[in-house]
């Protein structure tokens, strides 16, 4: 054990020293049949709290101590037993119960989704290249969304038969077979793997498959380091025992980082547990007491016990005859003072000269134990080395990366003829429309060739790349293909482009079968200088017509015209370079919608006070926030005016004298003067009317700004 006697106290009360350095002292606990008892918890142990059944243990530790542990750091409505007063809570950060409590009440919970290993592996397929194929994410891997589960199950892989008078009968989906993915997400396969499959792999089995990633080792490890390996990843949460869900919550918490202060509270983890399982749990404990955290164990089992750093011992009998603590200290400590005289503890003679009045059948069934052991380092397992990179280990974010895809092999091809769209399903609107519009495009010189080397975008812009592009075509749709067009603001109207295009609503095509009566033609200006056209279209003769022609050759022009404006001076286009001093008095450009209580007409009248201060004062309007004034023999502003604060109209400038607050206190709503890193002061004052814009604030600014230094 890691404590060790000081023997400066009588030999019933042993001073021990804790590796944690302190204690969790929880004082005068009644809870049901406790005699109002003191516990003590040394920090950073394996602490077993034992004696026979209805001797007050689940009363002690489950009811109260980590009731009350709870409630102080995490805040929950746990009601604890009755107690005077805890102390040492301030030594902990968290509070972790595993109890024997379900993962959850439907097969939607399971040991892949508990302990968060599941996301790790939903990446993993999404970045197979049959995924990246088809577009699919992450979400598309969960049987919790919509999109790539079987929508008959909602991805439960069963049904819910609700019974009337009996309990409600779930039976395997007749539309998925239990496997709660559609067949189009079961296409995707790593290592010849589907996602179900993973699902139906034992724990063991899965580690053989994701050996060589780390971070879905590390989970899987841990899972079969707790003696789970034997279950499968995507067993429902219902058809667990109390003991495998106790073990699954240890394995998370064990795969999560932790400070290394953390309480775990366990009631009788070993339950129906094999030898070897019980082995496997011993080294999972240890390793959370090797990182500094704290573990209370309720347990019978022995060969738990005799491992433990301190034993509390409640009893002696159960009942009204129990809820005492009969005896606390190490193993081999409480077995010296209670067994029979003459009897080894731990390969040592007794040497208590003390025997305490109440008798601990702990520690009588204990000594044999320890007679016939011998001592031993205690093994671990490392959690962390488990997610250690090895050789030949293959990083997540790396998954197919090397993989050239269609689309960045032959472009035009995978848009027009092999396309999938995004749903999985291939695409039936026809290439020869995507073809129609970009061949005819590009017989004008001023266009780039077409970007065909993305999955699902198609894009055309000028030759001259500020101006953006002028065609963005999205191809990942089932039914229709979606053109975007950018001109210049107002060079459309909707309602008439719709009556001159006339396309239909794609519930009216007999040979659609899919229901859709939005409008496919839309047109809205953007904020800036354009104006974006949307139309969706299903095949070439929709636009293979001299009214859409003439469409495609009046958007080029007026994008092209744009462009060519923009090019010279983009900045010229910004609203603040075009308005200027209207600008800075408009309500718009501030950084949130809340009302602007201060005048408008103030940002003049403080930009004309402030310029009528100096000789040959010059305004530059054209900045977005700020309005500078300086004079001509002036290299930079002299005062700066803030225009976009919605508190005020902010005033700076800077001063080489000893400038006080004391001297602008009667100027403005608020003041501030701060000395810069330079060596100068900064005088800030805020206006928010003008009856601010005094003569005696006039008569301040002029004397700081026509002073020759």
């Amino acid at each position: 054990a890691k404590l060790a006697e000081t023997g400066n106290l009588p030999d019933e009360h042993p001073v021990l020293a804790p590796p944690g350095g302190g204690w969790i002292e929880l004082i005068g606990a009644r809870q049901h049949n406790l005699r109002d008892i003191d516990l003590r918890i040394p920090l950073g142990t394996l602490t077993c709290v034992t004696g026979v059944s209805g001797s007050g243990k689940s009363s002690l530790i489950e009811h109260t101590l980590a009731k009350v542990a709870l409630r102080h750091l995490h805040r929950t409505n746990e009601t604890p037993g009755p107690y005077d007063e805890i102390l040492g809570l301030d030594q902990i950060n968290k509070v972790v119960k595993v109890d024997q409590q379900p993962l959850g009440n439907t097969p939607a919970s399971n040991p892949a989704t508990y302990t968060g290993v599941f996301e790790h592996i939903r990446e993993l397929y999404s970045r197979v290249p049959d995924a990246r194929v088809r577009g699919y994410r992450p979400a598309r891997f969960s049987f919790n969304r919509a999109g790539g589960r079987c929508d008959d199950c909602d991805g439960n892989g069963q049904k819910c038969i609700e019974m009337h008078f009996l309990p409600d009968v779930w039976v395997t989906c007749d539309t998925c077979h239990g496997r709660r993915y559609n067949e189009e997400t079961l296409a995707v396969k790593f290592r010849g793997h589907s996602i179900a499959d993973v699902l139906e792999m034992s724990i063991s089995q899965a580690v053989e498959v994701f050996g060589n990633i780390p971070r879905i080792r590390g989970f899987l490890t841990t899972l079969a380091a707790v003696g789970l390996d034997y279950l499968t990843l995507g067993q429902p949460a219902p058809t667990l025992s109390g003991g495998e869900a106790q073990r699954v919550k240890l394995a998370a918490e064990l795969a999560r980082p932790d400070t290394g202060r953390t309480l775990y509270v366990l009631d009788e983890p070993t339950t129906g547990l094999h030898f070897d399982d019980i082995d496997k749990l011993l080294k999972v404990l240890n390793s959370l007491i090797d990182r500094g955290n704290t573990v209370i164990v309720i347990e019978h089992n022995l060969d738990v016990i005799k491992t433990a750093d301190w034993l509390v011992d409640l009893g002696p009998e159960a009942g009204g005859s129990g809820g005492r603590i009969v005896d606390e200290g190490t193993p081999e400590f409480i077995v010296a003072r209670h067994a029979p005289t003459g009897r080894t503890s731990g390969n040592r003679r007794n040497r208590t000269r003390k025997t305490p009045k109440l008798r601990s059948y702990t520690a009588e069934v204990l000594a044999e134990v320890l007679d016939s052991g011998e001592r031993a380092e205690r093994a671990v397992f490392d959690a962390k080395s488990a997610c250690k990179k090895r050789a030949g280990d293959l990083d997540l974010a790396h998954v197919g990366r090397d993989t050239k895809m269609p689309w960045q092999r032959d472009g035009r091809r995978w848009h027009t003829a092999d396309r999938i769209s995004h749903n999985g399903r291939p695409c039936r609107w026809k290439g020869a429309a995507l073809e129609f519009v970009i061949d005819h495009l590009a017989d004008c010189d001023e266009f780039a060739p077409a970007n065909w080397n993305e999955r699902s975008i198609v894009e055309v812009t000028g030759i001259r790349k500020a101006g953006g592009w002028f065609l963005h075509a999205a191809t990942s749709d089932e039914w229709w293909i979606t053109f975007r067009f950018r001109v210049r603001r107002n060079t459309f109207r909707q309602e008439e482009l719709r009556r001159q295009l006339a396309l239909r609503p794609f519930d009216e095509i007999d040979d659609l079968p899919i229901y859709d009566r939005s409008q496919r033609v839309r047109v809205r200006n953007l904020k800036g200088p354009w104006q974006e056209i949307t139309i969706k279209v299903h095949g070439l003769s929709e636009i293979d017509t001299p009214t859409f022609l003439r469409f495609l050759d009046q958007g080029r022009e007026s994008f092209l015209s744009q462009v060519n404006r923009a090019v010279l001076k983009p900045d010229d286009l910004a609203p603040w370079k075009v308005l200027g001093a209207k600008w800075h008095a408009s309500r718009k450009g501030f950084p949130s919608n809340k009302r602007v209580k201060w005048n408008a007409k103030l940002v003049h009248n403080l930009v004309n006070v402030v310029a009528g201060t100096m000789p040959e004062a010059q305004i530059d309007w054209t900045g977005k926030q700020v309005v500078k004034v300086a004079t001509d023999s002036a290299a930079t502003a002299v005062a700066s005016v803030f225009t976009k604060r919605r508190e005020g109209v902010d005033l700076t400038f800077y001063v080489s004298d000893q400038v006080t607050l004391g001297r602008i206190a009667d100027f403005g709503a608020e003041r501030e003067v701060r000395v810069t890193a330079k060596g100068c002061r900064e005088v800030r004052i805020r206006f928010t009317d003008d009856n601010q814009l005094t003569p005696a604030l006039q008569a301040f600014l002029k004397d700081q700004f026509t002073r020759d230094d």
